[in-house]
């Protein structure tokens, strides 16, 4: 049972106020059953976000933009049909880590050339939060829990277990839930089944969710180009599994197996196309994952170790798109009038890893209680693009099948040590260091590549990181910590080893980039006792290494037949070079305020059960070497929010107030080229989002005891307002995700107006 010390508070200071009450005259001390609430849990670690199964379920958390609605500095890489993970600390995409159960998920394989055109799938993967008992959002350089691509921060997604379904004194559990959002008309209908014992527990759980595209409050105009103001056309349906089993042979050993996939599809009728006025293109984007784990834990009740545990890893993914193209009718743009090509473009990664932990008992020295843990691993990653175009004829069809680059190999290694410190009953840290060794290969070609360079040669990475903690409990009640950490990113496949020749364009590669790094401080100040909790922190994080995708003007050389030299053509043609580049340095610091007061303590007429919460996040940035901006940086954020939960744990009901700040231009500035490509100019970026206030209100209702509703209204006052994610994802030239020169475009990104969820779950 989770229990808590209760101690007194001289002083709480809220979000907007000061709140006082006069300090017991002795400390009470005693312990107590308490209720877990939908709140978030309390870490140990400065800017990390534990959310329990119970606030994904209140907070009716249905994908990433739900997860992230009432958290500050933490945003969404949205591309429109493609969202390409979080952005934290001023990063974003594969500079933020994605994983479930400890595996991280691969990058998104994009460059720029291919961006333009939508062709492929840049999706980041994820997973169905109904297979999720628990999600950890930290925010800051954290490559020594997680390794390669926690530059800014990352995401881990715990899966649940057979005690998240079966009730408590049972030994079986069955879970039926159905929900719906009227955000985008999305279902979802999940089913599963526990059993729990002294040495056996098993779970299988089944979801799927289908729904269409998410709606906008814009009044555009329906158009068959980038002017139309309504979103494209869109439905999706997904599928996850998850299985688990475990069995306790004694009190030392226990074997665990776990398994868990999702395939996810999702149709879009184009409309917002951009090519040529006749032009039209529908796709099916897919994106298929299966992780598999097989482990052995040991648990020691003599000599030096507490606990060791053994693994085995796998995954396997492919993400991928179909494109429908073809012409219309130039009377009635809006009807299909042939198709004339296909283009089936995959992504498709395969991940072994064995492991090892091993955690000392706690220990004495003369410098203080330790409990030491190490861990290390030996994984193998391998990456392939595999693409097959289809163009049909009147009376024939041709097909080509090909990649855009070699496949790549990577093999890694890694050791880390933790020691965990209690140096007296104030002070108290935590110490790791880890090395990472990982490289990078590209293999013989699994198909024909047209216009790819040389096969490159092997690059091998090293990176040392690690982290430092200190606490200091100075009184009963106040609590303060420091917290340094760094983070890297090894480059992606298609960063260091895309190549491509062509008159008009080309892209090299380089296999001599560095790693991305990172260095983030972050000091705290909490106090927590009866009346509330007030935590204050400030962060300062430093980048070095940036890639950055760097445009020349150069000559090329071509070969040029006799039908090239009959029109006049040169062999030796001016053209454009294209290649990423360690070049740019940049800071980021910021402030994050949040509380929690209990209000029952602080006046006698207020009922058990009212609480005020409040947060505010705000953030600066500079990136050296150049006049722009780290867009992904995210505005000031505002959350108050009043709520009531019944002592009795039968009902509740929590309002949100949100305010959204604006995107100032001096903080969006963006470099680009005149029409000759040989004059810098720094302009801000074009598509800037307003302020707004939102205002929330979501509950719970248990009816029986086996049986709970939960319902949320969101927009309530149907603000029409656009995300700062949605608009910096707007791509300023291509054929996808774009905006007419006039802007009538942006009303097909005005978020949702006044929309609701509500779900039912049964559990028995």
């Amino acid at each position: 049972m989770k229990t808590y010390q209760k101690i007194s508070m001289a002083t709480l200071f809220g979000v907007f106020g000061v709140v006082n009450t006069t300090q017991a005259q002795e400390t009470i001390a005693e312990l107590e059953e308490v209720t877990v609430t939908a709140e978030q849990e309390q870490s140990k670690k400065i800017g990390e976000i534990k959310k329990n199964r119970r606030a994904i379920q209140e907070e009716l958390i249905a994908d990433t933009k739900d997860l992230v609605r009432y958290t500050t500095d933490v945003g969404i890489a949205d591309s429109g049909r493609h969202l390409k993970g979080f952005a934290m600390r001023g990063v974003e995409g594969n500079r933020v880590g994605i994983s479930i159960d400890g595996v991280n998920l691969p990058d998104s394989e994009e460059n720029s050339l291919y961006a333009r055109y939508g062709n492929f799938n840049t999706s980041r993967l994820t997973i169905d939060p109904e297979l999720v008992t628990g999600i950890d959002i930290v925010r800051g350089s954290d490559s020594f829990t997680t390794g390669s691509g926690s530059l800014g921060g990352g995401v881990n997604y715990r899966t649940l277990d057979a005690a998240d379904i079966v009730l408590p004194g049972n030994k079986v559990g069955v879970l039926l839930k159905n929900s719906y959002a009227s955000k985008n008309s999305e279902w979802v209908h999940t089913a599963g089944a526990a059993y729990k014992d002294e040495k056996l527990d098993a779970v299988y759980l089944y979801s799927t969710r289908y729904g269409h595209e998410q709606k906008s409050l814009g009044n555009g105009r329906v158009a068959w180009n980038n002017t139309s103001g309504a979103p494209d056309p869109s439905f999706h349906r997904n599928h996850s599994n998850l299985v688990k089993f475990g069995y306790l042979f004694n009190e030392k050993h226990r074997v665990s197996a776990a398994y868990s996939n999702q395939l996810a599809k999702a149709f879009t009728d184009e409309r917002s196309y951009n090519y040529l006025d006749s032009s039209w293109r529908d796709t099916d984007d897919e994106g298929e994952r299966h992780n598999v784990n097989v482990a052995y834990e040991y648990f020691p009740t003599s000599g030096y170790l507490s606990y060791l545990k053994t693994e085995y890893d796998y995954q396997k993914t492919d993400v991928r798109a179909i494109n429908y193209k073809g012409s219309s009718d130039f009377q009635k743009l809006h009807i299909k009038k042939s198709l004339d090509e296909i283009y089936d473009r995959n992504m498709n990664n395969e991940f072994h890893r064995i492991g090892l932990r091993l955690d000392s008992i706690p220990f004495e020295t003369e410098y203080g209680t330790h409990q030491v843990t190490l861990r290390t691993a030996v994984s193998q990653r391998d990456f392939k693009n595999e693409n097959t175009d289809t163009y049909l004829f009147s009376d024939s069809t041709s097909t080509s099948t090909y990649a855009i680059q070699h496949p790549i190999r990577t093999r890694a290694f890694y050791i880390a040590a933790q020691d965990q410190i209690q140096w007296n009953e104030m002070f108290s840290g935590t110490a790791g260091l880890r090395y990472d060794q990982e490289q990078l290969a590209p293999q013989e070609l699994n198909a024909k590549c047209y216009n790819c360079d040389t096969r490159g040669k092997a690059t091998t990475f090293k990176n040392l990181t690690g982290s430092l903690g200190l606490n200091a409990q100075v009184t009963p009640v106040w609590h303060l910590g420091y917290y340094v950490s760094t983070g890297y990113r090894v480059p992606s496949a298609s960063e260091m080893f895309f190549s491509y020749k062509h008159p008009s364009g080309n892209w090299l590669a380089n296999p001599y980039l560095k790693a991305e790094r990172s260095v983030n401080n972050s000091i705290s100040i909490r106090g927590e006792n009866q009346l509330g909790r007030l935590n204050v922190s400030l962060y300062h994080i430093r980048y070095k290494d940036f890639l950055f995708e760097q445009e020349t003007n150069g000559l090329t050389q071509m070969e040029c037949d006799a039908h090239c030299q009959y029109y006049g053509y040169n062999s030796i043609n001016p053209t454009i070079f294209n290649q990423a580049i360690n070049v740019d340095k940049a800071r980021i610091s910021g402030l994050e305020v949040t509380s929690k007061v209990n209000l029952d303590q602080v006046t006698a007429y207020i009922p058990k059960g009212f609480k005020f919460l409040g947060s505010v996040g705000y953030s600066k940035s500079k990136l050296y070497g150049t006049e722009a901006s780290l867009l992904s940086v995210q505005p000031v954020k505002v959350i108050l929010g009043l709520s009531y939960e019944d002592p009795n744990d039968l009902w509740g009901i929590h309002s949100r107030w949100t305010y959204l700040g604006a995107k100032h231009a001096k903080d969006a500035t963006i470099v680009t080229y005149d029409d000759s490509r040989t004059k810098r100019i720094t302009e801000p970026f074009p598509y800037l989002s307003g302020s707004a206030t939102l205002v929330d209100v979501y509950g719970f209702w248990k009816v029986h005891k086996n049986v709970t509703l939960r319902a949320g209204l969101y927009n309530i006052f149907n603000r029409k307002y656009h995300t700062w994610d949605a608009l910096r994802g707007i791509n300023r030239l291509g054929t996808t995700n774009t905006v007419d020169k006039e802007l009538r475009g942006l009303e097909r990104f005005v978020a949702p107006g006044r929309n609701y969820s509500a779900s039912v779950e049964v559990r028995f």
